[in-house]
């Protein structure tokens, strides 16, 4: 943005009549460094060659390409944000301003000009600018440190970034000395739908809100995570299947008991949780525990609030005990892939390799801004039909005896 010997600001002047040109350079020759061109096609090229200026004043009324024409290829192109002066004589009517100002013509001087209206526009334009990238480098910055900062700032969590470490720590700690890990997911159906309509404060006070029953009661060496803007992460180091399904458990409880208001208005929330309780072994990775517990995510039923419960049947339904089914791990899904390379069939059944790749379609679609929904949900609908289909022919009701 600034001549590097000076550190003026870079001030682009156009203009066709050369006398013009040298009276603007007398009067900001000492504000700023000087670039001139004579018509709109030496400007354009003056640009690429000066990718330091940071400010154009241009005349309206020149040949090859006026300044009307100028601006509105700055304003299609990479300089977009350019400030532009236009520059206009007694010929120019109302009607070129206006069609100047509607194509994005910062601001407007009319010649003759006085010197110090001059200098005074264009160093109110080149303060602006210089604003504005100042605002634009801080937004970044704080970005940046948002991105790698270890707390979440609207939850207090641990943020995405301090809860990977933490896995990748914990687990190879698991691995040196032969312990267990669990993680448990827990993400908000709908959540972006909900900050659309509801608004932001409704959305973040239900993320804040549910950070708290998710923190209640944890163990020292556990951690709590917002690892994506609908997804909270609960670490158990040490922990088996048995103990993180109770932690699971109460979870679900204290979710159910939840009610959740902002301004005196309830706010509907339904949940759905993932847990992985992975093998230990030396080749396992921080990436392969996640994405047990995404594909875990995908399967179960939304926890939400409880029925009343109807009244019990004349005859006790008998209990049917779920149906486990497989899902195939990385290590499976990559023997898979080498086996059709090279045309056979994969040794691990094709639904349990579909539901180990869920997560990572999941996510694929996640990162299209879900314009592919219907389609993963149309994978789930007919895996999941398979798997009810399982679980009715495993398990046929008996037909309870009629009683004289």
């Amino acid at each position: 943005m600034t001549d590097l010997e000076t550190d003026k600001v870079t001030l682009l002047v156009v203009d066709d009549s050369r006398l013009m040109r040298v009276a603007a350079r007398k009067i900001l020759k000492n504000d700023f460094t000087i670039v001139e061109a004579g018509d709109g096609e030496e400007a354009w090229s003056a640009l690429q060659q000066h990718p330091e200026v940071a400010l154009v004043m241009s005349d309206l009324s020149m040949p090859n390409l006026d300044g009307l024409g100028l601006l509105k290829r700055i304003r299609e192109s990479g300089f977009s944000d350019l400030p532009v002066i236009i520059v206009t004589g007694a010929e120019d009517d109302d009607g070129s301003k206006k069609t100047a100002l509607a194509a994005g013509a910062s601001d407007f001087i009319t010649k003759p000009f006085e010197s110090i209206q001059l200098l005074a526009r264009a160093k109110s334009q080149a303060r602006q600018k210089t604003t504005q990238e100042a605002l634009q480098k801080s937004e970044t910055e704080k970005q940046q440190l948002r991105e790698v900062s270890p707390v979440d700032p609207l939850t207090g969590l641990a943020s995405k970034h301090a809860f990977s470490d933490h896995l990748e720590e914990n687990l190879a700690y698991a691995t040196r000395h032969h312990t267990n890990i669990s993680l448990l997911l827990v993400r908000i159906e709908k959540y972006k739908v909900l900050y659309l309509r509801r608004g932001k404060q409704v959305a973040e006070t239900l993320a804040r809100e549910l950070a708290k029953i998710f923190s209640e009661g944890r163990r020292r060496e556990d951690t709590v995570g917002r690892i994506a803007l609908d997804t909270f992460g609960i670490l158990l180091p040490s922990a088996g299947k048995e103990g993180a399904e109770r932690v699971l458990a109460q979870l679900k409880h204290a979710i159910d008991e939840t009610q959740i208001s902002v301004e005196g208005e309830v706010v509907p929330f339904k949940v759905m949780t993932g847990l992985s309780c992975p093998d230990i072994h030396t080749d396992i990775r921080a990436d392969d525990v996640m994405s047990l517990a995404e594909a875990a995510l995908s399967a179960p039923e939304p926890v939400t609030k409880q029925a009343e419960p109807a009244e019990a049947p004349s005859h006790p339904a008998p209990v049917i005990e779920p149906v486990k089914h497989d899902v195939a791990t990385p290590e499976n899904i990559l023997q898979a892939l080498n086996a059709l390379a090279g045309n056979t069939e994969p040794a691990t059944a094709p639904d349990s390799l579909v539901r180990g790749i869920l997560p990572i379609l999941s996510a694929w679609n996640r990162s299209h801004g879900g314009r592919h929904d219907s389609l993963v949900k149309a994978l789930q609908e007919t895996l999941y039909a398979t798997e009810k289909a399982d679980t009715a022919t495993t398990h046929t009701p008996q037909t309870p005896d009629l009683v004289d």
